[in-house]
């Protein structure tokens, strides 16, 4: 007569319930990345080719320019966007949301002359508004289904997705542009929107209703800064997170100086964007091993110093540091972002994590059309490498104040 263990019973049990976990995470990474990869294709494909729409409509640069203008108003909305992803079910919003989003691209498919540029920027100022309600969302998901150690290196993918994405949809935006007009890159996008609803249907989710915490709406809104405010983990990285965004707003417009004064064509910036790009996607694979070796907060250092490195070779005015120089700064943004985001999601419980990822996006994002303005304007009075150079001090200095910041609790 054989005897059972029942310990070794509840060893197997939880071994086995271990196991189906770990597969059920994997299934939804896959289905996310799915519906992700998507979209972002959709997006970026889009997002490039509304201003090249207006300016071949109109032949101005301007009126160009006022396209992404108008998807960006709407980040200022960020806060109230958060309230809303921590009040509703996230994922019923996100499959509402981006079938919205195929609803909203499709009047263009009217736009055939330069009297009907206005839907255009009807359409982007919607798409605008659209993306800054998905965000919070997502990200609210996102932590919420994924454990943290998956979620760390999945995070580091999404980024590596997202970048890659910037270099190749856009050219599927361009040939589809020239070949079959405008209205084949809405039609795309507005796939992509559906096929990301379909992915999110089909995500295995427990429980993810957030508990409301406060009575009054004032509250909701600075509920998320309040947070980030308030935890001593969260706090200095967001800090030099927003001044390191900044100062890369600042250099944008000092960009076409710098290919001027290398004597190069305007085209040019396309070989240290792609450089930039490639540094990026390295970066974004390899932020999870900085984390678990040595936290967040050394990982958005590493960053700091990588961005002030990166401007001094751009500085120097000799074409191979500048290529070099792209490289380098190419891990910088990527360090910080990841940096920022992996300790919000870890430092905030689940009612709060749309508010905190809207706050954030508020204050990483929201500025920079104003402070890519005062570029502009800095760029007539001061050479690109005085820009350079005064970014790489100030982002140099921010690193050293996060150094001895310490991690908080």
């Amino acid at each position: 007569m054989s005897v059972v263990d029942p310990r070794r019973s509840l060893v197997d049990e939880v071994g086995a319930a271990e196991s189906d976990a770990a597969a059920g995470a994997r299934r939804n990474a896959r289905l996310y990345f799915a519906g992700t990869g998507a979209s972002l294709v959709g997006d970026s494909a889009l997002s490039l080719v509304a201003g090249v729409w207006v300016k071949t409509l109109t032949g101005s640069s301007s009126q160009a320019g006022l396209v992404s203008a108008c998807a960006y108003a709407a980040t200022l909305a960020a806060p109230l966007a958060g309230v809303v992803a921590d009040r509703l079910p996230r994922k019923r919003m996100l499959v509402c949301l981006n079938l919205a989003g195929a609803l909203t691209v499709l009047p263009l498919l009217a736009v055939r002359a330069r009297a009907e540029t206005w839907i255009v920027f009807a359409v982007m100022a919607a798409y605008g508004l659209e993306a800054t309600l998905i965000v919070p969302a997502e990200d609210a998901l996102f932590a919420h289904m994924f454990a943290l150690e998956l979620r760390r290196r999945i995070n580091g993918w999404r980024l590596t997705i997202q970048e890659l994405g910037r270099l190749t949809a856009p050219l599927l935006g361009a040939g589809l542009f020239v070949a079959l007009g405008g209205g084949a890159v809405a039609a795309l996008d507005a796939a992509t929107f559906v096929l990301a609803a379909v992915m999110i249907t089909r995500l295995r989710v427990g429980d993810e209703q957030p508990a409301r915490t406060e009575a009054h709406l004032r509250r909701e809104l600075v509920a998320g800064i309040g947070h980030i405010w308030r935890t001593r983990s969260i706090r200095p990285v967001a800090i030099a997170a927003t001044g390191v965004m900044a100062l890369s707003g600042v250099g944008v417009a000092a960009q076409y100086s710098l290919v001027h004064g290398l004597g190069q064509r305007p085209a040019f910036l396309g070989v240290l964007s792609a450089t930039l790009g490639a540094g990026s996607i390295v970066a974004a694979l390899t932020a999870n091993r900085v984390i678990v070796r040595f936290g967040e907060r050394w990982l958005a250092v590493a960053g700091l110093l990588n961005f002030a490195a990166g401007d001094l070779l751009r500085a120097s005015g000799w074409l191979p540091a500048a290529v070099v120089g792209s490289l380098v700064l190419g891990f910088a943004l990527p360090y910080v972002f990841l940096a920022t985001l992996n300790v919000a999601q870890r430092a905030t419980p689940n009612e709060l994590q749309g508010r905190v990822s809207a706050a954030l996006t508020l204050a990483l994002f929201g500025p920079q059309a104003p402070i890519q303005a005062a570029g502009s304007a800095l760029i007539a009075q001061l050479s690109y490498a005085q820009i350079f150079v005064g970014s790489a001090v100030i982002s140099a200095a921010i690193g050293v104040w996060l150094a001895r910041a310490g991690d908080g609790a």
